[in-house]
């Protein structure tokens, strides 16, 4: 009954570990999808203004305030990408996974120690230590029983 409960607690951990990087993922692919939409309107609507601004408030020439727009551009996409490629594990996620990895252990040992058991205890293992114990009397001096 423990080696079932102790996989019953492997596979609870390991679907709770599996929602929680599902849910990590869908993050990620969230921000990823807000950089493209990002990315995209701000080559759309943003340029004429910010080219705008660059041209008449700083004195930039044309290909200067053409060149700082789309500098701003890529500072914003590789913010965005950057916040969408960084994926970082959880509390909760690091929580199950180091309990999986105790129940796994612990099943190991488990069903190491019920292999052992079973050999120890074994009729194949009593047939042997009653000859060890016949030869043991044999060499002693006393007869052993037939």
């Amino acid at each position: 009954m423990r080696i079932g409960e102790i996989g019953k607690t492997i596979i609870d951990g390991e679907l709770t570990l599996r929602k929680l990087m599902a849910i990590r993922l869908g993050r990620q692919a969230a921000f990823l999808v807000v950089a493209a939409v990002f990315g995209g309107f701000a080559t759309i609507t943003g340029h004429a203004l910010l080219w705008a601004f660059f041209y008449q408030t700083f004195g930039f020439s044309v290909l200067g305030a053409s060149g700082a727009v789309f500098a701003v551009d890529i500072i914003a996409a590789c913010m965005f990408a950057f916040m969408g490629r960084r994926s970082y594990m959880t509390p909760e996620e690091i929580r199950v996974r180091f309990a999986r990895e105790h129940a796994l252990n612990e099943l190991r040992q488990t069903v190491a120690l019920s292999a052992v058991v079973g050999t120890v205890a074994g009729p194949v293992t009593r047939h042997t230590g009653r000859a060890i114990w016949n030869l043991f009397r044999t060499m002693t001096g006393r007869r052993p029983r037939a």
